[in-house]
């Protein structure tokens, strides 16, 4: 059977999309290969046709979840008054659609304590789009601008995972609206 020729890229894009839901999910431990190409509705076999590794693909999927994060997060800053960017940005950030949907969301929030343990060039590659994650809440090239913008997104980030965390609904939401109301 004869394929499509962008059939191989589409599949791979297919593979990392799961993987991305999949890691921010239930963790890069929490999932294996076989069970990423299961929920992909591929066969494992297939599996190294598009990646040398699971490394190779966890750097993949980090960068599509931050795709998607930058562009959560983008829309919600061009959408506000330019005085009020970083606000909007953390009230999209800090929101409980944010909160309940960890498969979808931030993976600084859901993946960062993983990355710390994985290989050193997935890890830079991480590190690059924090930083371009900053850059995106920061607005200009000030050190000041960007100073505070690191404090807003580990504050943003760690209350997202402290939020995620807890049993209660009423202190995960108190903590939500919290975070929100700090800037």
């Amino acid at each position: 059977m004869r394929y499509p020729p962008d059939h191989k890229a589409e599949t791979r894009k297919q593979i990392v999309e799961t993987a991305s839901t999949e890691f921010r999910a239930h963790g890069v431990n929490g999932v294996g290969v076989a069970q990423l190409m299961k929920s992909a509705g591929l066969t494992h076999g297939g599996f190294y046709a598009h990646f040398d590794s699971k490394d190779d693909l966890v750097a993949d999927a980090i960068d599509a979840a931050f795709d998607q994060t930058m562009a959560f997060l983008g829309e919600a800053a061009s959408e506000a008054p330019q005085r009020q960017r970083k606000r909007a940005i953390l009230h999209a950030y800090m929101s409980k659609k944010h909160r309940d949907h960890t498969e979808r969301g931030c993976a600084i929030a859901a993946l960062g304590t993983d990355v710390a343990r994985l290989d050193a060039r997935t890890r830079r590659r991480f590190e690059a789009r924090v930083d371009s994650l900053i850059r995106l809440i920061a607005g200009n090239e000030s050190q000041s601008a960007r100073e505070d913008a690191i404090v807003m997104l580990a504050t943003m980030v760690g209350g997202l995972v402290l939020a995620r965390a807890v049993r209660s609904e009423a202190l995960s939401t108190e903590i939500v609206e919290a975070v929100q109301a700090s800037r």
